[in-house]
């Protein structure tokens, strides 16, 4: 295309873009009526069905927030629906505009290389229209905008072809008016707008191959173009070496429209120089013409903030769709590290930070990735997190927490330490915000409760299927994790986080107490070991007091260990890390309670040590060692090897008493103190203490076997 004329630059000033935005608002006005039409035949629909509620599945239970309308979280439900609802191809934003149309942009302005030398003038005239398009009502006026675009066909009928191709629609109030027009003459125009170079149909209905459109980009316009971007600062160069890299990202998803493509890749080689080229060369182009002042991208102090916006529009759609193609790990680390140097700039767009953040989901649960990715996944995140607005915080501690969700089920033990990855990753991005995250903590604990509510309410196979099975549990130690990291671990690094997290500590501790307490029987002891290991982490980091050792002796118990006699077996040990019920083939044998005894001698060390520091310790553990010590004598003969384990367990508590009080003997103040109190042996850590070296020896021995037993399995 030749240069723009005058009137078309004006016509682009004043008219295009809010038509555009008109368009794109009658767009957005019919999909939200028929949404709504949708959800009235669904709700119509299932309106005669029995009513039982549907439990816990983990996906679209949590995504669904319309259960939270008693809560007391003004608007939260309905800032979060947007990540799921909302279409990221949709102009929901200010900018309003596709894909395509930010490459058009490209291609109508013809920067030449006046252009490359006036900056000023060039800003100077943006900034005047944007007080144009305030003053711009007439264009709601349908007459001038028909004799807007019957003089924008007569004087320069080369863009009004180019407005046909690309937005056919907008143009359709002139063919309203003028329907006395030949017939021959529109058929010649619908011709004339066609590319020349497509595949021809045959009569037989094949389609034969023709040349393709386009310039052939070689290596030497790809070093011509650097050489003028980095000594000239040639906005024109840029401008083709995006296009050029719109044309690589594009070849597969597009290759249909190959024809209206400016440049043309061929060749493995030239593809990965026009990539290399573009993603070294123009971010660092972006820092000159836009530079980034305190991490953002001021507009006030970048000049040329007008000129330079299309072009990192168009960047940025080609490194997400080359994202988005990508499979090899090492390649998606490269690109998910040059996207994190676009990160202010990306924070500047709605709709690209939409895209960024749901592209960065999606590859964060992928599980073709490794945890490298998922790790700058995470770093990626948090800076968007700080520099864009709060809307984009809400989507990404959502989705983040979602995506977790879904793919939480452990299927063998290699998943558990990607889902631990996850976990990690998941609290990290929770310690950004201290209002969201309470916001979003609040919602799905609440929604955990509800389930829970209604299983014990309906007490039947399928209410408890909702509440035993993976994604319920990963979703309790998920908060778990969360609560324990900020309101005990790091609540000096972030008290404010801390003491807006703190009143939720107690909901997500009797929610937990409730799961134990579901279905009290013996197959499902690992779930309740899991259960007593997410009490006694919160317990441990934030120092309250949770009533741990009764639910604990009550394993040691039942009938499974008094009345009824073990099955020999000779199948290999449990890993009761990756079960929550056992396998019917080891119901009632020796081997499956043999995992369950040490599992709960290392919990009772565990429970014991965590209170060994406190100023009643001597008393509170009475009740407990005259029930463990019954126990031994009743069943110590059938269980020899644990008899002993528990007997120096009982020691070691002996040794913790007569230390605390020693200690409790050199102080001056009544029990009725309870500042004294809680400040006593403030300076010892539980860890010192005889049951302390006791409990960490357990876990070291069960850390040990653990890595034996994954070993095996993943050699099998």
């Amino acid at each position: 295309m030749g240069k723009v004329k005058k009137t078309t630059r004006k016509f682009n000033q004043k008219h295009l873009k809010n038509e555009l935005e008109r368009r794109s608002k009658n767009k957005k006005s019919q999909e939200l009526i028929k949404k709504r039409e949708l959800k009235k035949n669904r709700r119509s629909g299932n309106s005669g069905s029995d009513g039982e509620e549907e439990g816990f599945t983990g996906i679209e239970e949590v995504d669904d927030l319309t259960g939270f309308a008693e809560s007391t979280l003004d608007g939260a439900d309905a800032d979060m629906s947007k990540f799921v609802e909302s279409d990221p191809e949709d102009g929901g934003d200010s900018e309003g505009s596709t894909d395509s149309e930010d490459v058009a942009a490209l291609l109508g302005d013809d920067i030449d290389d006046s252009d490359d030398e006036n900056y000023d003038n060039v800003s100077s005239r943006s900034n005047g229209s944007d007080d144009d398009d305030d003053t711009g009502s007439e264009f709601d006026d349908e007459d001038v905008f028909k004799k807007d675009l019957e003089a924008m066909k007569s004087k320069d009928p080369e863009f009004f072809e180019f407005m046909k191709k690309n937005d056919p629609n907008s143009l359709k109030i002139l063919e309203q008016s003028s329907g006395e027009e030949d017939e021959e003459d529109e058929e010649d125009e619908s011709q004339e707008s066609e590319p020349e170079d497509q595949d021809v149909e045959m009569v037989d209905g094949t389609k034969a191959p023709v040349k393709l459109a386009g310039t052939l980009v070689t290596v030497g316009m790809l070093g011509e173009w650097e050489k003028e971007i980095k000594k000239n600062h040639s906005i024109k160069a840029l401008k083709q070496l995006l296009l050029a890299f719109y044309s690589a990202s594009h070849m597969e998803s597009e290759s249909s429209k190959s024809a209206n493509s400016v440049y043309r890749i061929e060749g493995m080689k030239i593809f990965n120089k026009t990539v290399s080229t573009s993603i070294r060369v123009a971010p660092a182009a972006f820092g000159r013409l836009a530079p980034v002042v305190n991490g953002k991208v001021s507009k006030k102090v970048s000049k040329k903030w007008n000129v330079v916006q299309a072009l990192i529009k168009s960047y940025l759609t080609s490194l997400l769709e080359l994202l988005k193609q990508m499979s090899d790990p090492t390649m998606i680390q490269y690109l998910i590290k040059e996207a994190e140097r676009m990160v202010p700039y990306i924070a500047c767009f709605v709709r690209y930070t939409r895209n960024f953040v749901k592209e960065l989901l999606r590859l964060f649960g992928s599980p073709a990735v490794d945890d490298g990715v998922r790790i700058l996944v995470l770093l990626s995140l948090r800076q968007l997190v700080f520099l864009a607005p709060s809307e984009v915080t809400d989507i990404a501690l959502k989705g983040i927490y979602l995506t977790y969700v879904r793919h939480s089920n452990v299927k063998n033990i290699s998943s558990l330490t990607t889902i631990q990855l996850m976990r990690n990753c998941g609290v990290e991005l929770y310690g950004t915000n201290a209002k969201a995250s309470y916001q979003h903590a609040f919602v799905y604990i609440r929604q955990l409760a509800i389930h829970l509510r209604n299983s014990m309410q309906l007490r039947s196979k399928e209410s408890f299927r909702a509440i035993y099975n993976w994604q319920f549990i990963n979703s309790l130690n998920f908060w778990t994790e969360v609560l324990s990291t900020y309101c005990g671990e790091r609540a000096e690094e972030k008290p404010d986080l801390c003491a807006t997290l703190e009143s939720l500590v107690y909901p997500l501790t009797q929610i937990i107490l409730g799961v134990v307490r579901l279905v009290p029987t013996a197959k499902y002891f690992p779930l309740r070991i899991h259960c007593l290991n997410q009490l006694l982490r919160i317990s441990s980091a934030t120092g309250i007091y949770i009533p741990l050792l009764p639910m604990i002796i009550e394993v040691l118990e039942s009938p499974e260990f008094l009345s009824r006699r073990p099955i020999k077996s000779t199948l290999k040990p449990l890993m009761i890390e990756s079960h929550l019920k056992v396998p019917k083939e080891y119901e009632h044998t020796r081997v499956y309670l043999e995992v369950i005894l040490e599992n709960v001698f290392g919990l009772l060390a565990d429970a014991f040590a965590s209170q060994s520091v406190r100023i009643a310790f001597p008393e509170w553990a009475v009740p407990a060692i005259l029930q463990l010590r019954r126990w031994r004598k009743r069943v110590g003969g059938s269980w020899a090897r644990f008899s002993k384990q528990l007997q120096g367990l009982l020691e070691k508590i002996d040794q913790t008493s007569l230390l605390v009080q020693q200690k409790r003997s050199k102080v001056d103040y009544a029990p009725s103190n309870l500042s004294g109190a809680n400040q006593f042996m403030q300076d010892t850590s539980p860890e010192r203490t005889p049951i302390g070296v006791y409990a960490a020896s357990l876990r070291k021995i069960r850390a040990q076997q653990r890595a034996t037993l994954v070993e095996a399995e993943v050699e099998n």
